[in-house]
């Protein structure tokens, strides 16, 4: 039985183990788009703290709309400032030369919808962590993704490990950031966070 799950950008490390244990998944393209949600939001951690990274969307007088039909607003250079919030995070990361050109060659695209950009950049985490992820989307709204505000963003993941944050001198271990604070930090060994010890 398939996992259905939510579109993501840069989705949380506990997005990612879900793939992991059960990576024959469907992704749900006809639920209408949640506001504040793993589909436009993404958390990385800089000098500062957790910060956020939004994806802008082009609103339709309608108001609700399915993800298959979400848009993103190019009205504003988002993809220099995302990539300037996660050079400034992760320069001095290990693994952020490994994979910064990755990183850099998905913003430079100009995906027309939200969906679009989320597929690629979970082609480039099936690829970097080896999930060898069988990926379909659904034909219909299934209902079935989950409530992705408490499952999926927030702390109450706990992981098996902390691993070694670039800012970890100044601060305690924050999990369940954006899967690109685990490569960046960890690389491929990054799989041996989501394993029980």
């Amino acid at each position: 039985m398939k996992q259905v799950v939510a579109s993501a950008y840069f989705p949380s490390l506990a997005y990612v183990r879900a793939l992991l244990q059960q990576p024959d998944i469907a992704i749900d393209l006809h639920e209408h788009f949640v506001k504040q949600s793993i589909r436009t939001r993404a958390e990385i951690l800089s000098s500062n703290g957790v910060i956020q990274l939004n994806l802008p969307i082009l609103h339709n007088s309608s108001g609700k709309q399915t993800m298959q039909a979400l848009k993103i607003d190019y009205s504003k250079n988002w993809q220099a400032e995302h990539w300037r919030a996660i050079e400034s995070a992760y320069a001095n990361a290990p693994y952020f030369e490994h994979y910064a050109h990755d990183i850099r060659a998905i913003f430079n695209q100009k995906y027309s919808y939200v969906y679009e950009l989320n597929h690629s950049i979970l082609l480039w985490i099936n690829q970097a962590l080896g999930l060898e992820l069988k990926i379909e989307w659904s034909p219909n709204y299934t209902g079935k993704a989950s409530m992705d505000k408490k499952q999926w963003l927030g702390r109450s993941f706990n992981p098996t490990y902390a691993y070694q944050q670039v800012f970890s001198y100044k601060t305690e271990f924050i999990g369940n950031l954006s899967v690109l604070d685990g490569l960046f930090n960890e690389g491929p060994l990054l799989r041996n966070y989501f394993l029980p010890r």
